[in-house]
């Protein structure tokens, strides 16, 4: 995967993640989800949420795509998919506020929905339902087919004729909340 000229020249670099970046990772998640925890889970509980989060990073590390963004060679982000026989998942991209990125969201979802075309398979991701980087989302492509009381799932279908049925491919609300 290669930046464009342009998020190269302001200083970015991608780099695959090591063990070694867990802090970080915690710090940026709880940067870039503490507003949605607060606001659906009734606040943030740090002895909590940094074993889901170092949970969760273990996780990606299995994934087909597990990247930190760098600018002027600090994490300031980090961004995932999966790659699986019948479908991408795992989406998840942070980025910290002081260098929100369009263009960078911009790469991340062209990538993807690339991949996704190539590859011929569906994309599914779950964001907060106020979280507005969802509106990116959506001028690539990416449908809501689902809610919970704090989440939308959507998804990316390469060839719209060959919508799949969401029921055979996503697990029911109930097995996605018991999984986690």
């Amino acid at each position: 995967m290669v930046l464009t000229d342009g998020l190269i020249q302001k200083g970015f670099t991608l780099q695959t993640v090591s063990d070694d970046d867990l802090e970080t990772y915690i710090n940026i998640k709880r940067a870039c989800c503490k507003k949605y925890v607060d606001e659906y889970n009734g606040g943030w509980l740090d002895e909590i949420q940094v074993i889901i989060i170092t949970n969760n990073f273990h996780k990606m590390q299995t994934c087909s795509c597990f990247q930190k963004i760098l600018l002027c060679d600090t994490i300031v982000g980090f961004f995932t998919y999966d790659e699986q026989p019948d479908k991408i998942a795992e989406l998840s991209f942070h980025l910290m506020g002081s260098v929100q990125s369009k263009e960078m969201v911009t790469f991340y979802l062209s990538h993807v929905t690339s991949l996704s075309k190539a590859a011929d398979k569906p994309v599914f991701l779950i964001l907060y339902k106020s979280d507005p980087i969802q509106d990116m989302f959506k001028e690539f492509g990416f449908k809501i087919y689902d809610q919970s009381r704090t989440h939308y799932f959507m998804s990316f279908h390469p060839n719209e004729e060959n919508e799949i049925d969401h029921r055979n491919h996503i697990r029911s609300y109930v097995d996605r909340i018991c999984s986690s």
